[in-house]
């Protein structure tokens, strides 16, 4: 697999596996919301090396302006996996950005340096509930 896909679908990953079923108000709760942008949670000890798969999308971002930065994380993570071999995933469009840094959620929602597989148990058990993946 090229780097292009890894870094798009752990973008993708890491701003909406910030979500948080235990706060009620958007955008605190986290999710695919675009702040992975925002140099305060890109510099988050988990998100290292993200400034570069970030950097990849900003052209498409500055010619399609009217797309999101939450909606372009998933679509791109969505093309990489297909890229990659995997099956075409359908996306549903009209995520909403968060507007300003002091909504990025705070540092350590996500888990240090995990493989993709414990990423995704730790975030099924604590944070998802009983969502089926």
């Amino acid at each position: 697999m090229r780097p292009f896909p890894l870094k798009q679908l752990r973008l993708a990953w890491h701003d909406a596996g910030k979500y948080n079923k235990n706060i009620e108000e958007w955008p605190l709760r986290g999710g695919a919301n675009g702040s992975l942008r925002f140099e305060i949670e890109i510099k988050h000890a988990a998100n290292a090396g993200l400034v570069n798969a970030l950097k990849l999308l900003q052209p498409i971002k500055d010619k399609y302006s009217g797309v999101t930065y939450a909606d372009l994380f998933q679509l791109a993570s969505a093309t990489a996996v297909e890229e990659a071999g995997g099956p075409k995933i359908p996306i549903k469009y009209g995520r909403v950005d968060v507007s300003e840094p002091e909504q990025c959620p705070e540092e350590g929602r996500l888990p240090g340096k995990l493989t993709v597989k414990e990423e995704i148990s730790n975030s099924k058990q604590n944070k998802f509930g009983n969502c089926r993946f």
